[in-house]
């Protein structure tokens, strides 16, 4: 309330976009974000969320950043070395140490519960909804009353983040969507990030601040595709720098993965910090990591498709290696919410950094 008492004044009547823009003008970008942020979880005005989205891509260029940790990877306390797999925790028990000896000596780390109940039903009618938006715009035109759901802003480099087969199928009611496009949903999930602590645990995990990106922040529903295979691939294998730093939090908005209706996600465990071989014999196309490497590093790497129920998440970085995990009988649509975080300075400036 302290922020908000010194830029709304006393009687808190000052117009919120009005006031971001003088503190944006006066350089103070972290204020004008959370006071822009703090009056999106008061009221759902999409002027203020798209407002919310189009500053923190702007801030990334105008606020200054330090250079790399020369200390990287961080020393963690091994507190996972007994576990066979990907580790396993109760929200409560999340913190930047959990998330070190996870990613890093793990490979990732699970977390059960992470989101409420309530807000995994919200969330997943905000990605429904964005998806409806951004179909119904491209069929009927621009409607100011989608914009909310949907909007691509000016400042997003860059064309869709999905492509169909053709022009009649192109956008659906599946399908994925970069979180930057719908406005709020967006702001929603910033709010989520702040309530539960994880600016600040991702500041200690990369001893600096962490920024999202246009590109890696992602709203997926995925549908059943039985008896098909996805590729198996790594993301640092698509983001250029191979100094980055990243923290990738995947929630399941659907119960999901083995035993479930909906697909989930399978993933290779440990991190050995390696950018495996694409292409090679076997391999479905040049960015995926064929079946047949795969197999050789499940000798030593455990291969393991988790279950999920709504609201769990898993925590990994760009080394690890995964798929989508389709199986013989899905029958419902699996949704998920995937946030790519990134040191920032060594934030790849191609995927366009978002201030967090």
């Amino acid at each position: 309330m302290g922020l908000l008492k010194r830029v709304f004044g006393s009687a808190g009547r000052s117009d919120p976009l009005q006031r971001a823009e003088e503190l944006a003008t006066a350089g103070d970008y972290r204020a004008a974000i959370a006071l822009l942020q703090d009056a999106c979880e008061r009221d759902s005005d999409g002027r203020l969320a798209q407002r919310l989205v189009d500053m923190r891509i702007e801030a990334f260029e105008k606020l200054a950043w330090p250079a790399p940790d020369v200390m990287w990877p961080p020393a963690h306390d091994d507190r996972f070395s007994a576990v066979s797999g990907f580790p396993e925790i109760d929200a409560g028990a999340l913190d930047a140490g959990a998330l070190k000896a996870g990613i890093l000596g793990k490979g990732g780390l699970i977390v059960r519960g992470l989101m409420q109940p309530a807000l995994v039903a919200d969330m997943r009618e905000r990605v429904h909804r964005a998806l409806i938006a951004r179909r119904d715009q491209v069929i009927g035109g621009p409607d100011e009353a989608l914009a909310p759901w949907f909007n691509r802003s000016p400042r997003v480099r860059g064309g869709p983040v999905q492509f169909g087969k053709d022009d009649s199928n192109r956008y659906s009611d599946s399908g994925s969507v970069w979180g930057v496009d719908s406005p709020l949903t967006a702001a929603a999930l910033t709010g989520f990030y702040r309530d539960i602590g994880l600016p600040g645990m991702l500041h200690d995990y990369f001893n600096e601040a962490a920024v999202l990106s246009v590109r890696k922040w992602v709203l997926r529903c995925v549908e059943p595709n039985n008896n098909e295979k996805a590729g198996w691939h790594q993301d640092g294998r698509f983001l250029g720098d191979p100094a980055i730093r990243t923290v990738n939090l995947w929630i399941a908005l659907t119960d999901c993965g083995t035993g479930m209706k909906a697909p989930g996600i399978e993933l290779v465990g440990e991190n050995d910090g390696e950018i495996y071989a694409t292409g090679t014999t076997g391999a479905d196309f040049d960015w995926t990591v064929s079946q047949t490497l795969v197999d050789e590093i499940a000798r030593t790497h455990p291969v393991e498709t988790p279950t999920f129920a709504a609201g769990d998440a898993i925590f990994f970085d760009h080394f690890n290696l995964h798929r989508t995990a389709f199986g013989t009988d899905h029958s419902e649509n699996r949704y998920a919410l995937e946030s790519w975080f990134f040191a920032a300075s060594t934030a790849p400036h191609k995927q366009q950094p978002v201030v967090l």
